[in-house]
């Protein structure tokens, strides 16, 4: 089940990514590239700490 969640966690990271991308860098734009860092450092934290909670929830 762990890799599963895992995989699905994967997935979401991927489709937001990937989301944030088109909507933020259809063209170059500096205001905008630096929104997207910013907003994929964010949710990296975030899914760092989803990762590590799936990780540690499983060896408890």
């Amino acid at each position: 089940m762990k890799h599963f969640q895992r995989l699905l966690l994967l997935t979401l990271a991927l489709a937001m990514g990937g989301g944030l991308g088109y909507l933020l860098l259809p063209d170059f734009e500096p205001v905008q590239m630096i929104l997207f860092s910013a907003a994929c450092l964010v949710l990296g934290e975030i899914f760092y700490q989803v990762d590590k909670y799936i990780s540690k929830k499983k060896s408890s």
